[in-house]
């Protein structure tokens, strides 16, 4: 085996590797989540919550907007958003740029047990990286971001 083929199969070995690992965390996050959901509010699908978590991330947004931004069709947002407005979880309120137009915004207790559920689910990922110090949080941040292709701040 010349330097070149040893180089490709160590090379596809860690490429195994890594995708064995990013499995891991994208299976650990969505228990998570669905974890998570259920503090919130255990009547909720976990496609609520995602919508809950997107609008307290980022804020208000149109019903379109929300769609795309949480690659749900228009008639599953529509009608998750409406449990959610019945729950009193979301509010719908005329956009100030185009007063035809509507925005979806969390209410006041919509925020507060988002703040709430996220808690717990922070705690978990936060005891992970405890042992590590700055330098070490600093690189795998660096890494990261990288990987999902934002530019260094």
């Amino acid at each position: 085996m010349n330097d070149n083929q040893h180089k490709n199969t160590q090379r596809g070995q860690l490429e195994l590797e890594l995708g064995e690992q990013i499995n891991a965390l994208i299976s650990a996050s969505h228990a998570l989540n669905v974890k998570t959901a259920a503090r919130f509010d255990p009547s909720i699908q976990p496609a609520g919550f995602h919508i809950i978590r997107w609008l307290y991330s980022y804020g208000p947004t149109s019903a379109t907007m929300l769609a795309e931004s949480t690659a749900m069709d228009r008639s599953s947002v529509s009608r998750l958003v409406k449990q959610l407005e019945l729950l009193g979880y979301v509010k719908r309120e005329a956009s100030p740029d185009d007063r035809r137009g509507i925005l979806l915004s969390l209410t006041e207790l919509g925020q507060q047990k988002t703040i709430d559920a996220l808690k717990e689910k922070e705690f978990v990922f936060y005891e992970h990286i405890s042992r590590w110090d700055n330098e070490q949080l600093e690189h795998f941040i660096g890494m990261l971001r990288d990987f999902n292709g934002f530019d260094h701040k």
